[in-house]
């Protein structure tokens, strides 16, 4: 018998190793020292792949496990599939929906044909069923099938939306993933089995649930986020009812719209834009019932969610009633760069409270309040350096403070001020549209796709920089701005049904030219895929005060 041909196995950087022809990845783990992180996944010479992928020839691996972003999504894309198994396998009279993330975890419900959701006793009975796949090690076979036949498979199966969307893929041939007879497709990479998928939860949560996941530590977290998300969720709630009652919940749906031209897509622009203005005016009337009282509003929210133009507007709104707004950034008060504290890594933390200039900026802030005259720097981001006294300012009797920046609702900024004399507004996109009924297109890809196009457009960045840079900004976001998010008073959702087609043509091509020697490719290549699903539509449309113009650069604010 013919002995078999070797191959060098590169992994970790510099450890090597050697394997048949034909080895899985699977099997070399066995060969190696146990890892901190059991490996969902590999990237093999820059391509990831399951761990039954074979290897044929001399590769360089990167393991893939959940401490990184990547590893993480396959960690929640393949809970999702158990949990539609479970479901498929336990109440198969029920209809899930996965709506959205929800701090560490997705939130979801399921129906039946009378509209009943389902009891705390029946969630638990799925987590226990879930728990027997992990513990059996239950296989998750990946099957390869003709793109036309995974439409008609879909089509049967009465998921339309997953069926159009596959359709728009560019390959000819789709992986399917099947387990105990079950078969779907949750448009990512999966776990090759079930026991890679020990840590989870399946909780009660009002009339749903919330399925948890475990802490991403890619982001800095050493445990699970423990929260009451109650105002999170009632506006992800009204929106999502909103776009319900559109008959907009997917982007199939959306991709129609767009496909009938102009004028349909036109109207829904204005749609949009009218119910982002009505938010607008209901924090208005409200600060406008305690002013003079309330003095101070206090604007903070995730990068990439408009804060620059929302705080515009909320002071366009408030002009109209007659009260004059006094608008200053907190950007201002950044140390010079030289003083900047680092992080743990080493790096600038740009982020943390203690970039700032904390003390100066509450002196100004009480003295403003006060009726004093203060004299604000300017920051100026080129140099890396504060410019004193930049401008004087004193807030007059008509007049309200608007303070708009990243920590602006940490109550340690304005500890001094009692409740009753300030409000704090928490503004983000928060996007409630789904690919299918299981798969929610994240907030967090819709921020970093507006931040690609501005960084792109405004500051000469290109997307491979953005892209290496994100996780460092979701750090910041997760330290200093999330745990305060329930502790405001409004909730400002930027997000637009409309945005995400014109958002496509804009950074498309740029995305598509990124080499796969590039440390962003993965990640370049999967927002990639996904911006793909949508119909591209032309930005002409799009009023200059919108939000959405932040990030195009045609805004009247500018």
């Amino acid at each position: 018998m013919a002995a078999s041909t070797k191959i060098t196995i590169t992994y970790d950087g510099d450890q090597t190793l050697q394997a048949d022809q034909g080895t899985r990845l699977e099997a070399l783990l066995a060969q190696m020292p146990p890892r901190r992180h059991q490996p969902l996944a590999a990237i093999v010479n820059n391509e990831l792949q399951e761990l039954d992928y074979p290897l044929y020839s001399d590769s360089d691996i990167i393991w893939v496990d959940i401490s990184s972003s990547t590893g993480w999504q396959i960690y929640r894309r393949s809970l999702t599939f158990l949990l539609l198994l479970a479901m498929r396998e336990c109440f198969p009279d029920y209809r899930l929906w996965i709506s959205h993330s929800l701090t560490e975890g997705l939130f979801g419900w399921a129906e039946d044909a009378e509209n009943n959701r389902l009891s705390s006793a029946q969630i638990a009975c799925l987590e226990q069923q879930m728990r027997q796949y992990i513990d059996e090690d239950m296989p998750i076979q990946r099957l390869t099938v003709a793109k036309e036949d995974a439409v008609a498979f879909f089509k049967g199966e009465g998921k339309n939306h997953k069926a159009s969307l596959l359709m728009r893929r560019d390959q000819q041939y789709l992986s399917l993933y099947q387990a105990h007879g079950f078969s779907d497709y949750l448009f990512g990479r999966m776990a090759t089995h079930a026991g890679l998928l020990q840590d989870f939860r399946l909780i009660p949560f009002e009339d749903g649930f919330v399925l948890c996941l475990p802490c991403r530590e890619y982001l800095g977290l050493s445990q699970t986020v423990e929260l009451e998300p109650r105002k999170l969720q009632a506006c992800l709630r009204d929106y999502q009812e909103w776009a319900s009652l559109l008959k907009i919940t997917t982007v199939s749906d959306l991709n129609t719209i767009v496909e009938q031209g102009r004028r349909a897509f036109g109207e829904l622009i204005l749609i949009c834009e009218t119910l982002q203005e009505r938010i607008f005016h209901q924090i208005t009337d409200q600060l406008e019932r305690h002013f003079p009282a309330v003095r101070l509003v206090l604007m903070a929210g995730p990068s990439s969610s408009g804060k620059t133009t929302a705080a515009q507007r909320l002071c366009i709104q408030l002009r109209s009633v007659g009260i004059r707004p006094l608008l200053i950034s907190m950007d201002d008060y950044f140390l010079d760069l030289g003083s900047t504290p680092l992080n743990e890594r080493g790096n600038p933390d740009f982020e943390g409270l203690a970039a700032m200039n904390l003390p100066l900026f509450q002196e100004h802030l009480y003295d403003l309040l006060d009726g004093k005259t203060a004299s604000l720097p300017r920051y100026d981001f080129a140099a890396g350096k504060s410019v004193p006294d930049h401008r004087q300012l004193r807030l007059e009797d008509d007049q309200l403070l608007i303070v708009e920046g990243i920590h602006a609702i940490n109550e340690q900024v304005s500890a001094n001020i009692p409740p009753q004399y300030k409000r704090k507004i928490f503004i983000s996109a928060l996007t409630q549209i789904n690919l299918d009924e299981n798969t929610p297109f994240f907030t967090s890809d819709n921020r970093l796709i507006r931040r690609i196009v501005r960084d792109a457009h405004s500051r000469g960045l290109s997307p491979a920089a953005t892209l290496n840079h994100w996780n460092e900004v979701r750090r910041g976001e997760h330290c200093n701005i999330f745990p305060y998010q329930e502790q405001v008073d409004f909730f400002v959702n930027s997000a637009l049904l409309y945005e995400l087609p014109v958002l496509r043509p804009l950074i498309e091509d740029q995305l598509a030219a990124i080499d796969p020697e590039q440390a962003c490719y993965l990640e370049a290549k999967r927002i990639l895929q996904l911006i793909r699903y949508f119909s591209p539509a032309d930005y002409d449309l799009v009023p200059q005060n919108s939000v959405l113009q932040e990030f195009l650069g045609h805004s009247i604010f500018a």
